[in-house]
């Protein structure tokens, strides 16, 4: 016969902290499916417009506060976090090209 402990601990089992968002790899899914569509060209030309907004004074990686647009990325703003991960994949293709 289990013990009381155990029954109860099966019957309540403790609460679980959720787990934090990741929001660095949905940043990087999104971004590597939408760059795998971009000739060579126009990842350059991102990736310029792209590191003039990253060395802005006061850039924040936040996660979700869309404050900063790329000249020719699109007409959205973006979320510091996501410009990071767009940063990765655009070095990934380039040392891939």
């Amino acid at each position: 016969m289990p013990s009381l402990p155990a029954f109860l601990r099966r019957l309540f089992p403790p609460r679980r902290r959720p787990n934090p968002p990741r929001v660095e790899y949905s940043y990087t899914v999104y971004w590597t499916r939408q760059v795998r569509g971009w000739d060579a060209a126009r990842r350059a030309a991102v990736r310029a417009a792209l590191l003039a907004v990253l060395a802005q004074p006061g850039f924040e990686s936040n996660a979700y506060e869309r404050r900063y647009q790329v000249s020719g990325l699109d007409d959205m703003s973006h979320a510091g976090a996501s410009l990071l991960a767009l940063q990765k994949v655009l070095a990934a293709f380039s040392n891939h090209d």
